[in-house]
């Protein structure tokens, strides 16, 4: 019987390792000299956690003096200030960086200044090498990739994948140690045992099968999400969200996007928390849980992640915030929240200098500075020497993990990066929380009138959808980067460990919209997805769902008279993006004078694969909502931000409480959907241990 059971594992494997996903990549050509900035980016990604002496950037670090060619910065100042923090005595290498700890982030702060004020590319490329060579690697890491995304000589310079340049902090424990494993026997000599628990060889790469965060953990109701809450596609995100707006940023360097910097925090995060809602209904999962400060989180969390020296801090289910030991950091989380609820009661905010009336929509732009507590947030009054975030602190104390033993020395825990984030389930519980006192705010707004929301003369008369289906399907991503390599290895820098891990994705589908226009005019179209029906099974009616509809599609169509047939095809939904692609691949499209379009220009984007809840065998009901309104062009100073597609809030129409008398418009329609899911239920069934039952049909059919 074992025999059976071991050949069925065998075959199972066997059959898996042809499936991996690829999509088609569009690429956009690209000159010498990009092709030459690009590759020194690249190199000084690679092995991040080692160094090599015979490596340009290596030879070229070792030698450059900052002070020296202190002329060679916009802002000599910003050198000083750098240099002054370096001779006290930066963050040692090897220790764990975390942006969320003071001492820690002061100095990425400064690292990332003097990359960005570098006056031209050669003394930026200089400076990092000299910090890849002396700092610490993640916060090196860190820096560089917020200077290389904002500079303008780096525009359209692809960055590699983060769960490759620091696998460990996407892939589990165990799959980490048994590439360490293969590594320090140099491969295997029982090929047949090894495929036993998930490892094989194909061509010169080791692929391991792996697992999410399973079935230690399923008496964790939570970890039925752990597919799409650990999805290395969707804590790439979160972490590219972070390097586009970082909370420390001051808003004159954002530019003009200063004005509108609170409005994307609560976007992107109404967004975030809307997909994660609706991925919670297709599993069977009551409303996202409530919490208090001071109660037992009934939720724990056991990350069964690593970083290279240390373990991460688990979190027991029951866990009490100790209130003897953070008594201080509790009443200022209950305080900053109160104070917020008295402020809205009045309607408006007085303090820091400034004035805010809640009935204003553009105050949003406040709420969110509020909540995140920004530089923005005190643009008016003068600099403080204490600074206390509402996030950090409840981070702090939501992860569960002691004392730093110094200021360099913490222990790494899910939610002290932004890499690993989205894993806990208590992240949700928490910018729910968030959320719903910025949803007070919208209250005190006036609800879309008939005149607002109506586009005389245009009605949308039919929305035609091809059937949803999502699977999983597997995906290979390279954790080379996590694994110490020789001399010879890092000369070669040869690609040999791979992860294949199932990864939700969906059938190819389209929106068909038929629209009668009386009038000719550019048009622009938004589609929404969001729930028919509440965990309980209760419809919901939009003035009380409205927060649960996140974007599929926003685009400008120039509508003419008559009878007007709109298609769009799933991948051309402005808001998603393909997985990236790994740096080998990266690579040869550059021997070609190209590089692919979408990393280049969107790498922040949601990842196209999530783009769809779960589903169910029998259909998880779902409504699309169309709203079609007249084009206004977004004003000069947004020209450059694409994901601006017009002059209207973020979300708009659904920015703002709806009043059902008023809301529905000849040139709005809701259409019923049902997302069905085909194949294994559970990812995990689809990889090891061997005597689990595999049957994946998708790729079969």
């Amino acid at each position: 019987m074992k025999t059976v059971v071991f050949l069925a594992g065998l075959v199972a494997l066997a059959i898996a390792g042809t499936v991996p996903s690829h999509h088609q990549v569009a690429t956009k050509p690209v000159d010498a000299e990009f092709v030459a900035k690009q590759k020194k980016v690249l190199s000084l990604f690679a092995s991040i956690g080692q160094v090599y002496p015979e490596a340009e950037w290596y030879k070229i670090g070792k030698e450059y003096d900052v002070h020296a060619n202190i002329d060679n910065y916009t802002n000599k100042k910003a050198v000083e200030e750098f240099l002054t923090l370096y001779k006290f005595g930066f963050m040692p290498k090897y220790e764990v960086f975390s942006i969320f700890y003071e001492n820690m982030r002061e100095e990425a702060v400064a690292l990332y200044h003097l990359f960005h004020y570098a006056k031209d590319f050669d003394t930026f490329y200089k400076t990092a090498a000299w910090a890849r060579v002396y700092l610490n690697e993640y916060q090196f890491v860190y820096a560089f990739y917020i200077a290389v995304l904002v500079r303008p000589d780096t525009k359209g310079l692809l960055v590699p994948a983060p769960y490759e340049v620091y696998p460990e902090f996407f892939t589990n424990t165990e799959t980490m140690t048994k590439a360490y494993r293969m590594k320090m026997q140099d491969g295997t000599n029982q090929p047949d045992i090894a495929r036993n628990y998930g490892v094989v060889k194909e061509n010169d790469y080791y692929v391991y099968y792996a697992n999410y965060s399973n079935y230690w953990n399923y008496d964790n109701e939570e970890q039925r999400l752990s597919y799409f809450t650990e999805d290395i596609g969707l804590n790439s995100y979160y972490f590219y969200f972070h390097i586009y707006l970082p909370f420390w940023m001051k808003g004159d360097d954002y530019g003009i996007l200063k004005e509108r910097r609170g409005e994307f925090y609560y976007y992107f995060y109404q967004q975030l928390m809307a997909r994660y809602y609706s991925e919670r209904l297709t599993n069977g999962l009551a409303e996202i849980p409530e919490f208090t400060w001071w109660k037992p989180i009934k939720h724990g969390y056991k990350p069964f992640l690593s970083t290279l020296y240390y373990p991460f801090i688990q979190r027991n289910d029951y866990y009490t915030i100790p209130a003897d030991k953070y008594y201080e950091e509790l009443q200022f989380l209950d305080t900053y929240e109160k104070t917020f609820m008295q402020y809205l009661q009045r309607g408006h905010f007085q303090a820091y200098k400034q004035e805010v009336d809640f009935h204003n929509s553009k105050s949003i732009n406040f709420v969110g500075n509020f909540w995140q507590t920004n530089p923005d947030l005190y643009d008016h009054s003068s600099p403080r020497n204490y600074f206390r975030s509402y996030e950090m602190t409840a981070r702090q104390l939501l992860g569960a993990a002691p004392e730093p033993l110094d200021k360099y020395t913490v222990p790494p825990y899910a939610l002290n990066f932004y890499q690993t984030s989205l894993r806990d389930p208590v992240f949700y519980q928490l910018y729910s929380k968030i959320l719903k006192y910025i949803l007070e705010y919208k209250e005190h707004l006036e609800p879309y009138t008939q005149d607002n929301l109506h586009y005389v003369g245009v009605k949308i008369n039919d929305v035609h959808v091809d059937k949803l289906v999502t699977y999983f399907d597997f995906y290979d991503y390279d954790i080379t980067n996590g694994v110490y390599k020789n001399m010879e290895e890092l000369k070669t820098m040869t690609p040999r460990y791979k992860v294949r891990q199932p990864r939700l994705s969906h059938k190819p589908f389209t929106i068909t919209i038929d629209v009668k226009s009386d009038i000719e005019g550019e048009a622009v179209f938004k589609v929404f997805l969001g729930p028919k029906y509440d965990s309980k099974g209760y419809p919901i009616n939009i003035e009380d769902n409205y927060m649960n509809f996140y974007e599929l599609d926003w685009f400008t169509y120039k509508l003419k008279s008559g009878q007007n047939k709109i298609e769009r095809d799933c991948n051309e939904f402005f808001v998603f993006k393909d997985d990236s692609l790994p740096v080998t691949e990266i690579y040869k499209y550059l021997e070609q004078g190209k590089v692919p379009l979408e990393m280049s220009e969107k790498p922040e984007y949601f990842p196209k694969r999530l783009m769809l809840p779960k589903g169910t065998d029998g259909g998880f009901p779902f409504q699309l909502f169309v709203y079609v309104y007249p084009y206004q062009q977004p004003p000069k100073e947004y020209e450059n931000f694409n994901f601006l597609v017009d002059s209207k809030p973020l979300g708009y129409p659904l920015d703002r409480p709806p009043y059902e008398p008023y809301f529905y418009q000849p040139n709005m329609f809701f259409e019923d959907v049902y997302i069905y899911f085909e194949g294994e239920h559970f990812p995990y069934s689809l990889n090891n241990p061997f005597y689990v039952p595999h049957r994946n049909d998708m790729h079969h059919k």
